[in-house]
């Protein structure tokens, strides 16, 4: 079983249209295109659960693959925008969401093969044997990260997200956490309110403990000061087709 990445950038992506930095000449060079952050947890009969919808060749990418569910950290069109063709599979495909009741576009209005179900916090739903918790945080849209568990592995999915309510924190430190993904969207110089940069994230991957951290959903622009002045941090930002045996 598992864990991969089908991108780990923020929206506008690595190489970001018509930028000439270094990150992005050197991905276009090596033929790279980090994609928006999601991710899917393959399971042993080859079934996918997809932790967001953002990529936008979802259905090119699983198109005669048994898509068990999704789960939906958030309506932002870079974690969803791919839910707009899948809705038209043949298959009826369960997405669990926040209670956000906008959602995106016409998502809700036409639901088509589409069954979307609110998770409350920490609530918890079992497929095949894996346990996946929503947990609630801290974004400019109602978020969810999840933490899901295996027979052999806990991991923790969270982007995006500003901070991390007490409550949640609580919650994780509680686990025995094998890996932790978080959002770094920025340097520290960038001050947000929506996401989280590599020093915030640090100190919450020190306060849950986990055996091992990953920061995501970066930008060029965060990645190119690393770049320049090759500046180590305590955890490492992973790319496109990151992968773990869970």
């Amino acid at each position: 079983m598992k864990f991969e990445f089908l991108g780990t950038a923020d929206t506008g992506g690595i190489p970001r249209h018509q930028c000439h930095c270094m990150i992005c000449e050197e991905a276009r060079t090596k033929g790279i295109n980090n994609r928006s952050t999601s991710a899917f947890l393959e399971l042993d009969d080859g079934s996918v659960i997809l932790f967001d919808a953002g990529y936008d060749t979802v259905c090119d990418r699983f198109n005669t693959t048994r898509i068990r569910a999704v789960f939906l950290t958030h309506f932002h069109a870079d974690h969803c925008l791919g839910l707009i063709r899948l809705r038209k599979s043949v298959d009826g495909i369960n997405c669990y969401i926040p209670d956000d009741t906008q959602g995106f576009g016409d998502l809700f209005m036409h639901k088509d093969s589409i069954n979307y179900q609110v998770l409350e916090p920490f609530e918890s739903i079992e497929i095949e044997g894996i346990k996946i918790v929503a947990v609630p945080l801290i974004h400019s849209k109602l978020t969810h990260g999840y933490v899901f568990f295996t027979k052999n592995n806990v991991v923790a999915y969270l982007t995006d997200c500003a901070s991390i309510p007490a409550a949640s924190l609580a919650y994780l430190q509680s686990q025995t956490i094998d890996h932790l993904f978080i959002d770094a969207a920025y340097s520290p110089s960038f001050e947000s309110k929506k996401h989280l940069n590599w020093e915030s994230a640090r100190e919450y991957i020190d306060q849950i403990s986990p055996k091992n951290g990953y920061f995501i959903h970066a930008s060029c622009q965060t990645l190119l000061p690393l770049y320049k002045s090759s500046k180590s941090l305590k955890y490492p930002y992973i790319d496109k087709g990151f992968r773990i045996e869970v």
